[in-house]
């Protein structure tokens, strides 16, 4: 049975907004504080928004003549009437103090759709019976968490308020206290960014060897030795790989390390077994959860995290994904699915009210480059992850490119070179902070054994 629907939208409201927007300007940056032309259901009058829109940031006039110059070719605002179509807009138009109801409206409107759109989905995937009950229950509260966070509203604040708020933050960090905010326990790293706080969107990037996986369990596993609840969505490597680089971590730090490709081997002497038994106990009652693989759609790591928090409570500090481009959506190009899932892990941060660490693979243009340190523009797939973090990072070890440049043996000066160089790069890690949102760019320097996943710090 297929479901009909009408979709909710009012036109005659879209053209009164629109027709103020014609005579007003100062109406056009209220329209996008809401949404801007997702507001509109008619494609037309959502491109004569967005003309309209860019036209204003470029203070440029704004009215029916200067439109419908602008928009000469296109052929939908043509089969309206053109030129003819836009004067009669602005002869419909709203007053400009009408035009917040007006703009509330849309946006209601605008997220009803959103909520059908999700309801038809769900019913499709019922229909279609490939998915199980409760994947589409997860993958449709996700969709309804995700509507009532785009429409931008939030309660007023005042200034008073604000000015409270800040104080206080200014006040505990004064005096050592970090409130909700949880270190790294790499100090190196935690001297750049002060920590990371509730609500935030962490990329943490780097190309394949990089150590991407390595370092986010480390902090993982700080935090939990800190005393605080830690989700782990490992959308790679299943929770017992996790684990065995947790115990081999641990053996390294008693100062008997035992690399993690030798657990699973099982090719560790009986002295390095005994070890094993003695942290064993330490890292499996550690507050940490793992999401694996079958987490990976959007709305299923939106289920299993809130399900760990309900049993975690506000024990529950950090949630780390690794990572990104793995978890599914429903869009259908892989740059809107990378958008969507971007715009998701900063929606769950705030549901959750934790810091999300989410680890991206980059592109291989890095890998064209003499220089190959990461930049912004090697985020793969998308610049939506760059603009919703508030802060992003990148592994980067010269130690990776440098074993791969080892000359010919013959060759004895040029080999002589190369150990030289790389006894400098030996075991270390470059923690780019290519962007901080609430402070500066810079690089932690530290060590990191990738074989028994330990990060630590010369002199620390």
């Amino acid at each position: 049975m297929k479901v009909q629907h009408a979709e909710p939208a009012s036109i005659e409201a879209e053209q009164q907004l629109l027709g103020a927007a014609l005579l007003n300007a100062d109406v056009i940056p209220r329209i996008a504080r809401r949404g801007g032309g997702s507001l509109f259901f008619d494609p037309v009058h959502q491109r004569i928004y967005e003309v309209a829109e860019r036209k204003a940031k470029a203070a440029e006039l704004v009215s029916p003549v200067t439109m419908h110059v602008a928009m000469a070719g296109d052929e939908g605002l043509a089969s309206l009437g053109g030129g003819k179509y836009l004067v009669r807009l602005a002869g419909a138009s709203i007053s400009a103090y009408a035009a917040d109801d007006y703009i509330a409206m849309l946006a209601d409107l605008r997220q009803k759709r959103q909520i059908v759109t999700a309801m038809v989905a769900a019913h499709q995937a019922i229909t279609q019976g490939e998915d199980k009950a409760d994947q589409i229950a997860a993958r449709l509260e996700a969709a309804l968490i995700l509507v009532t966070d785009a429409d931008g509203r939030a309660a007023p604040v005042s200034m008073l308020k604000a000015t409270t708020l800040a104080l206080e933050q200014a006040h505990d960090a004064y005096h050592g206290r970090t409130g909700d905010c949880i270190a790294s326990g790499i100090c190196a790293l935690d001297e750049i960014l002060g920590g990371f706080y509730p609500g935030e969107l962490i990329i943490l990037g780097g190309r394949p060897s990089m150590g991407k996986t390595g370092l986010a369990l480390s902090i993982a596993l700080n935090v939990a030795r800190a005393g605080h609840g830690v989700v782990i969505a490992s959308l790679e490597m299943n929770p017992e790989a996790m684990a065995m680089r947790a115990l081999s971590e641990a053996t390294a730090q008693s100062g008997h390390g035992v690399s993690y490709a030798s657990l699973r081997r099982g090719t560790f002497t009986q002295s390095q077994g005994e070890r094993l038994k003695e942290v064993t106990e330490g890292v499996a009652m550690l507050p940490i959860t793992f999401l694996p693989r079958q987490y990976s759609d959007i709305g299923a790591l939106f289920a299993g995290a809130r399900q760990v928090q309900r049993a975690m409570g506000s024990a529950m500090r950090l949630l780390i994904v690794d990572y990104a481009q793995l978890l599914r959506s429903q869009a259908k190009g892989r740059y809107e699915q990378i958008t969507e899932i971007s715009i998701a892990l900063k929606a769950l941060s705030g549901q959750l009210n934790v810091p999300v660490i989410a680890l991206s693979q980059l592109s291989r243009q890095v890998e064209q480059r003499d220089d190959k340190r990461p930049m912004l523009s090697d985020l793969r797939e998308s610049g939506q992850l760059e603009q919703d973090a508030d802060a992003v990072l990148f592994c980067y070890r010269d130690e990776y490119y440098l074993e791969r440049e080892k000359p010919e043996d013959r060759d004895f000066d040029a080999l002589g070179d190369w150990h030289a160089a790389m006894k400098r790069v030996r075991n270390r890690l470059e923690i780019i902070v290519a962007k901080q949102r609430q402070g500066a760019v810079g690089t932690a320097a530290v060590r990191f054994n990738p074989a028994i996943n330990l990060v630590w710090e010369d002199g620390r």
